[in-house]
Parts: C-alpha cells; sequence; structure tokens
C-alpha cells in the first residue's frame, strides 16, 4: 500500500484512481479507502451521478418507503468520507501504461496523476434521437431528465421512449404538466406491471408507433414533428413546450490507446453493465471491480 504522497522526485503515486464519482465509483472508492489503500476518485460534474436526479428509489435495499437519490448519494458520501477517501472535480482524458507498470491519468486541467491500478466507473450518457433541430435546442426545451429542466407545471410536454425510464418519468412529469405525451416506437412499453399501472394512472397519453422526425423552434422548442414508424399513415406536428429524450444509454470510448484491457484496469457501473442499470447493481459492482483491483495490487 502506497500513502499517496509522492517521494519528493515526482508526483504522488497512488494504489488507485478511480474515474467517475457515481454509484459505482463511490462504491469502489470507499472499499478501497477502507481495506487502505491510497485511492483518488475523480469526477467531473457532481458526487453522485445520475443517481441525484432520481426522485425515489424504490427497490434499492433497506429503505422500504423509498429514498431519494440525493439523500442515499449523501449517505454514500458521508460513508466515503469516512473512510477517508480523497476525491478531485476533474476529467479524465487519456489512460496509458508505463513499462514500470504504473498507469498515468493524464486530465483535462492539472497534471498527470499515476497510479498501480485504475477503475473506470465513466458511467453511460443518453442517447441522442440524432434528428434535425436536436443539437440547437438542447437545454432550450429539450432534455434528458425531469432535474434538469424548468418546472413543467401547466405546460405539454413529451417523453420519448418506451423503456422503464422512459414510463417512469413520463407518470412522474404527469403529476405537474398539463398534459403529457409518451411518443415510442413500439406498440408495446418495455417497463414491469407496477410502473405500467402507474403510468396507466397518470393521465399521460400514449402515442405508439411513432418516432420523432424534427424539432421545431427558434429560440426554444415549440412542436415536434412525428412520422410513422410503418410509413403509413399522416405526419403529425404536436406543440410541445419541452421534450424529454430517452432512448438508451451508451458508455463511451475508454481514452486508451491499447488493444487488451492490462492488468490493474477494471470497469464498472452502467459503464459496462449492459441493460441491468440500476443503482444497486452498479454499487455491487464497483465493490467487485474494487476487490479486483484489491487482489492485483496485493500480488505486486
Amino acid at each position: 500500500m502506497t500513502p499517496g504522497a509522492g517521494s519528493g522526485h515526482g508526483p504522488a503515486l497512488y494504489d488507485a484512481v478511480v474515474v467517475g464519482g457515481g454509484p459505482a465509483g463511490l462504491a469502489a472508492g470507499t472499499h478501497l479507502s477502507r481495506a487502505g489503500y491510497s485511492t483518488l476518485l475523480l469526477e467531473r460534474e457532481s458526487l453522485g451521478g445520475q443517481a441525484l436526479g432520481l426522485e425515489r428509489i424504490e427497490n434499492y435495499p433497506g429503505f422500504p418507503r423509498g429514498i431519494s437519490g440525493v439523500k442515499l448519494m449523501a449517505l454514500w458520501l458521508a460513508q466515503a468520507r469516512r473512510w477517508g477517501l480523497k476525491t478531485r472535480t476533474a476529467e479524465a482524458v487519456t489512460v496509458s501504461l508505463g513499462a514500470d507498470k504504473i498507469f498515468v491519468v493524464r486530465l483535462r486541467k492539472g497534471p498527470a496523476l499515476r497510479a498501480r491500478s485504475v477503475l473506470w466507473c465513466a458511467g453511460a450518457g443518453f442517447r441522442k434521437l440524432g434528428v434535425p433541430g436536436e443539437s440547437r435546442l438542447l437545454g432550450k426545451g429539450v432534455w434528458n431528465t425531469h432535474d434538469e429542466a424548468p418546472d413543467c407545471a401547466g405546460r405539454q410536454v413529451a417523453v420519448v421512449g418506451s423503456g422503464e425510464t422512459a414510463v417512469q418519468q413520463a407518470e412522474l412529469l404527469a403529476r405537474k404538466a398539463a398534459k403529457v405525451y409518451l411518443i415510442s416506437r413500439t406498440e408495446t412499453l418495455k417497463a414491469h406491471k407496477l410502473l405500467l399501472e402507474r403510468f396507466s394512472r397518470s393521465g399521460a397519453v400514449t402515442l405508439p408507433g411513432y418516432r420523432v422526425s424534427r424539432l421545431l423552434g427558434k429560440k426554444k422548442l415549440e412542436a415536434v414533428e412525428l412520422v410513422p414508424v410503418s410509413r403509413r399513415g399522416e405526419v403529425k406536428r404536436m406543440k410541445a413546450d419541452a421534450l424529454f429524450t430517452l432512448v438508451g444509454k451508451e458508455p463511451g470510448e475508454i481514452p486508451a490507446g491499447w488493444l487488451l484491457k492490462p492488468a490493474g484496469f477494471y470497469e464498472a457501473g452502467d459503464f459496462s453493465a449492459g441493460i441491468f442499470r440500476q443503482v444497486a447493481v452498479a454499487g455491487g459492482d464497483g465493490i467487485r471491480a474494487a476487490m479486483r483491483s484489491i487482489r492485483y495490487l496485493e500480488g505486486l
């Protein structure tokens, strides 16, 4: 185990650098710090990641009435700090491995970091629709989740997607918005029974068999153009004050030049979880990656 402070002849050498401060990264960093390994966690935005946007997490064990993402991540962060996990607001731009088996993590701002192991918990980003007007109207009526957007009370909004996240978002928005439309390419919504029951009672309206073809508006979103997936039927133009795009997530590329991931480098959380993206899954995956890192460090 190394203290994380350099010997005076170069930058600090950490046992582990964790990239990403969402559930996976926090869990991994906490486990490593508790085990006595010098660990630095990097997060470019807010510690807690996308979990901060979850109004209520009902399937996380130990909270019978559920808990908000903000409160749960605050508990995780308090636990991490209790065990001495160091955190830094920074963005990793490249990772490389030297002949001395030391990883070098270069940052967008600030000096590079050196570590014996790296845990990549950078999460996954929301997919874009890829339609005209989307890039121009991002943040001007086009969002991913309700917590990013201004209050939608009394407004007409649309959600794009057919999975659990989209169904849950539409039900949540329907509590305040004047009207909510759920635009789905498929006839069937892919959500479990409880979410579907809540959605059916919410007053939100489903528009199955349509895809978004264009977003309209100059300084802000004004309308959404829809075309039938089957190419039969009329093109619809629907007024919308806000549009939430939830058509899946995808991880970014690991900014490294190697073809095969070397020993000492581990992935965890939404970055590697495929379709199983839950806070509990990410946390457990982060701990598993930390345990693998510890086994590797013990063998050095």
